[in-house]
């Protein structure tokens, strides 16, 4: 086997396809490698639409970002076919290499996908040597193919927490599927509080489900998701707050209730000479006996939002990338 048949085994080629000359640039840093591909003039090419087979009525020179070759940046150019259907007009076939309408070669976006699971996308797109946008088109591009599968319907139970995406307190909400094993992450939004609750609610009716469907929430104690939940978003659920984990550990209902009264008295009554030094511990207090009853329902449930705080569940989003990355589904 030669260099040339090794290079089209490495790209998939098949006929009509065939590598027809390398050539590198030694101008740039680091130096470049052209693969040149292209089809036999008289084969015959399906038509992109009906499948119909049509002669090429010219050819269109286009280039593709290709995996590395050695230590050199690599690029797969080619001059596609384009064909005439009677029924459907002219237009370039599909190439086996890379989907419709990208830059990059389907083994290029398979393998920097991989490196962003485990690395910022900013650092990929400095090893690789291209740009964090087009890495970031990958990325937009992988997450809508998921999401247009995802199925919802069978959700019962979600918790939510809020993260810092960057050190400039950028909020980034999580939504994980409690009954889920395996990768939990459903859905997640720049931003905090009642708006994210919001966009989740559509983004479960978009995916099969409905949020009358949802029968426990667990999340922190902020006011915005408690009242979002309560009001009008999820009507139909369970507000689990995830607080004190040692109420739990109480023989029964009644006895969390107990352990709630008592941990509050007994505070109160140490902070009472200096209420006015103390006054966030007072006001933690007080947010505590106003949620007891639902700080009661982590008794009875069987949720919490340890898979969240653990942080090793979801990815975070992390470098420099558009905002329309709001919405993604780690794996």
């Amino acid at each position: 086997m030669d260099a040339s048949e090794l290079l089209a085994l490495g790209l998939g080629l098949q006929p009509p396809w065939r590598l027809v000359g390398q050539r590198m640039d030694t101008d740039k840093e680091p130096h470049e490698v052209f693969l040149e591909v292209t089809a036999d003039r008289d084969a015959e090419n399906p038509y992109p639409e009906c499948g119909r087979l049509c002669k090429a009525l010219g050819f269109h020179e286009s280039t593709w970002r290709h995996l590395n070759q050695f230590q050199h940046h690599c690029h797969v150019t080619a001059r596609v076919p384009q064909v005439d259907c009677p029924d459907h007009g002219t237009k370039q076939v599909k190439v086996p290499w890379t989907r419709e309408g990208s830059r990059v070669t389907l083994l290029f976006e398979q393998a920097t996908m991989t490196l962003m699971r485990e690395t910022p996308v900013l650092a990929v797109a400095r090893i690789i040597g291209v740009s964090d946008k087009r890495l970031w088109r990958v990325v937009q591009y992988d997450v809508a193919q998921v999401l247009s599968t995802m199925d919802l319907g069978g959700i019962k139970a979600v918790v939510l927490d809020e993260a810092t995406s960057k050190r400039n307190h950028n909020y980034v909400t999580v939504f994980i599927d409690l009954d889920r094993k395996r990768k939990p992450v459903i859905f997640a939004t720049l931003g905090k509080g009642q708006d994210c609750l919001v966009q989740f609610r559509r983004f479960l009716r978009e995916h099969g489900s409905h949020h009358d469907n949802i029968a426990e929430v667990v999340c922190d104690m902020s006011p915005a998701f408690l009242a979002a939940i309560g009001e009008s978003l999820f009507p139909s659920a369970n507000v689990t707050k995830e607080m004190l984990r040692w109420i739990r550990k109480a023989a029964s209902v009644r006895a969390a209730q107990g352990r709630i009264t008592h941990f509050t008295r007994h505070a109160l009554k140490c902070i009472a000479p200096d209420t006015k030094t103390l006054a966030p511990v007072l006001k933690a207090l007080m947010t505590l006996e106003e949620h007891a009853d639902l700080i009661r329902r982590r008794w009875t449930s069987t949720h919490s939002n340890v898979r969240l705080e653990g942080s090793t569940e979801y990815s975070r989003p992390q470098g420099r990338g558009p905002e329309a990355i709001a919405t993604f589904s780690p794996s």
